[in-house]
């Protein structure tokens, strides 16, 4: 930790929950269903392996985001260091990751929703989850903007969330849901694990907490966020898969409120669904901006294509949770990171300051990086 004037810098702590509060979403729901699946040991190494790899790649694009003056998100650091062609292509990727991120969350808010209202209204659980998606429809026209205000309450209930149902579950751990290893299931944690570790998007953001006198300790705020979140994401698949084991469910909270009643079911539930809609409707309102301020559209049309393009998807058949989450963060999170560790490189040939260039990535880093990304998608696209 940095001090000044001796005194422990604040905004160093805010950067880390930046980091925090950015990275840990719906994805973390998978992590226990696809770790049930590999064996939680085995998962456990890939989360280990993979987060290592993800956290160099956020490593690099903290650099990037430290040597290029001004503020950037990822399509204009596309776009200053590969050229406008291929800035169109990582919209081309943005946008649709960012939809079906919306639905991952119709999905999980539908699970919470459904567990919650279901006992006392009934119908199928796809009525609960378009409902999640309507509510925060309902909450985002306009572009209330007062939404964005109240990321950081929704945070800390997200993480209330998770660390209430770590402390009811631990008790109840049994060690033999746990041991299994299912080596021919070894890749189905890789895409879930992508997707709910990826932390570029939220880098820029912890440059702005720091400001430009602090923006050299970023890499540190990143690596303090990534280690802690490596502990909750270790904790909460041990927990869940540690009580519902081969029964765990794709969003696993449902297999937790079967085995601990009704009192857990409805907090949880509760607790859950407030949090999902309230992120979700934060996530509407950025993708809301993109189509309005990059893309010139209407407020209207910017709030309908935000609002309605994921039921549409979701009427497609698009409903399992893990599999969606899987393919978002292997293939679009994978081509997502080929596009940094690219620019990366670029960055470095064109830094006029060698000596200024705090984190020097070895080239065979560099390639593996790239190796494993391309490996990803094409296991997940053509299923090898």
């Amino acid at each position: 930790m940095n001090r000044y004037h001796g005194h422990p810098d604040i905004t160093w702590f805010r950067a880390v929950g930046t980091m925090i509060g950015g990275v840990v979403g719906v994805g973390v729901f998978g992590l226990p269903f696809a770790f049930a699946q590999s064996g939680w040991g085995l998962g456990l190494l890939i989360l280990l392996v993979l987060g290592g790899l993800l956290l160099v790649l956020n490593l690099m694009y903290a650099e990037i985001n430290i040597q290029t003056p001004g503020k950037h998100r990822l399509v204009g650091l596309v776009k200053k260091y590969l050229g406008s062609g291929w800035s169109h292509f990582a919209t081309a990727i943005f946008i649709p990751y960012s939809w079906g991120a919306m639905l991952a969350y119709m999905l999980v808010g539908g699970d919470f929703l459904y567990a919650l209202l279901s006992p006392l209204f009934g119908g199928p659980i796809i009525i609960y989850q378009v409902a999640i998606a309507l509510l925060a429809a309902a909450l985002t026209f306009g572009g209330v903007k007062k939404l964005a205000k109240m990321e950081f309450g929704v945070i800390l209930a997200l993480l209330f969330l998770f660390v209430f149902i770590i402390l009811v579950s631990l008790p109840s751990l049994a060690w033999q849901n746990v041991s299994p290893l299912h080596f021919s299931n070894w890749f189905v944690p890789y895409g879930v694990i992508f997707f709910a570790m990826s932390g570029l998007g939220v880098i820029p953001e912890m440059k702005e907490v720091l400001g430009s006198r602090h923006k050299k300790d970023l890499p540190q705020a990143v690596l303090t966020g990534q280690v802690l979140i490596f502990i909750l994401y270790a904790l909460f698949t041990l927990a869940v898969v540690g009580v519902t084991g081969v029964t765990t469910t794709e969003a696993a909270f449902d297999g937790l409120a079967s085995k601990f009643g009704t009192v857990f079911a409805v907090a949880g539930s509760l607790l859950g669904a407030i949090t999902v809609v309230s992120i979700f409707s934060i996530v509407s309102i950025e993708m809301q901006d993109i189509w309005r301020f990059d893309y010139k559209l209407s407020q209207k049309k910017s709030w309908a294509l935000a609002a309605f393009v994921p039921i549409i998807i979701l009427f497609f058949g698009f409903n399992k949770f893990v599999d969606l989450i899987g393919f978002l963060g292997a293939v679009f999170g994978g081509v997502i990171g080929i596009l940094v560790v690219v620019m990366y490189q670029k960055m470095r040939r064109d830094c006029p300051n060698l000596a200024h260039c705090s984190m020097k990535v070895p080239q065979v880093v560099v390639w593996l990086l790239i190796a494993v990304f391309a490996g990803g998608i094409i296991q997940t696209v053509f299923g090898f």
